[in-house]
């Protein structure tokens, strides 16, 4: 007979269980999209540095910047992001891996971790981190954003690296996420600078523009907000493609649940069944034993 006390016990435990996964499934839907909404509210700003960045470019005569030289061998820079919290499914295992085999294949890295899953997994494998950044990924700010920016800008600007790049989960069209690698520095010319449409009279204008103390001052202080602008769309990305998998990953857990939960309360009634069954033919049989010794 199957002990009855253990199946509630089980049943409770799963059932307190199952209580945690959907309200995590909840919560998670709500930061995802609080996630992608303070992406959009964001994004007019850093649109508007990177069209004055490329007026500045486009319109004025001679201008130059180190950050938009061709990228030198060696000597790259990598943040990679992953979560600062398990239960999202594959989510921390495809990134990690992903940027793994890139920095394995660069001939002398530097390394930006940025999550403690990414912090974790780096320092298990013995690659020492240049910056860490836990706890940065959960709930990403702008200041995050700029400290990993201007710590990167410096490092490319005293020529400690010659090149830096950017390695996350892309949250793609319809909820497509996938890993993806892109240049931070130096620029991609044709991702920064547009041919942005503008009237005669305004491209007239934006020729005779004059810029103080210079346009190269402009440039160098518009350069790292833009940059600042590239990680925190990445760290926004990644947050929004780290709830989506949680809010998979703890929905699963939540049917399973409730499938188990439907096999033990069967299991507890059949058990109850047996024990009623035994208990009454006991009755019974304890009856007629009695009935036939007073026959005799």
């Amino acid at each position: 007979m199957k002990n009855i006390s253990d199946i509630k016990r089980r049943i409770k435990s799963i059932s307190d269980t199952r209580k945690i996964t959907n309200a995590m499934e909840t919560i998670s839907v709500v930061k995802m999209q609080n996630a992608l909404s303070r992406y959009e509210s964001n994004k007019a700003y850093f649109e508007t540095v990177r069209k004055t960045i490329s007026n500045i470019v486009l319109f004025t005569k001679s201008v130059e910047h180190k950050a938009f030289s061709h990228v030198k061998e060696g000597k790259e820079a990598f943040i990679v992001i992953a979560s600062d919290k398990g239960l999202a499914g594959g989510f921390n295992h495809a990134v990690l891996e992903f940027a793994l085999t890139e920095i394995r294949n660069a001939k002398e890295p530097h390394l930006f971790a940025v999550g403690q899953m990414c912090c974790e997994f780096f320092a298990m494998r013995k690659l020492s981190a240049d910056a860490t950044f836990a706890d940065a990924t959960y709930d990403p700010s702008v200041d995050e954003a700029a400290e990993m920016s201007e710590k990167l800008y410096k490092m490319f600007s005293d020529g400690t690296i010659g090149s830096a790049y950017i390695i996350f989960t892309e949250y793609g069209e319809h909820g497509a996420m996938s890993p993806q690698k892109i240049r931070l520095l130096p620029f991609e010319r044709t991702n920064v600078v547009h041919e942005n449409e503008v009237s005669v009279g305004e491209e007239f204008a934006l020729h005779e523009l004059e810029y103080e103390p210079s346009a190269e001052e402009v440039l160098s202080m518009l350069i790292p907000q833009y940059l600042t602008g590239m990680i925190y769309g990445a760290l926004i990305q990644s947050a929004a493609c780290e709830h989506s998998c949680r809010h998979s990953a703890m929905s699963s857990a939540t049917r399973n649940a409730t499938k188990l939960l439907d096999s033990l309360k069967l299991e507890y009634n059949r058990a109850r069944q047996e024990s009623i069954t035994g208990e009454l033919s006991e009755i019974i049989t304890a009856q007629m034993g009695g009935y036939g010794n007073n026959r005799e």
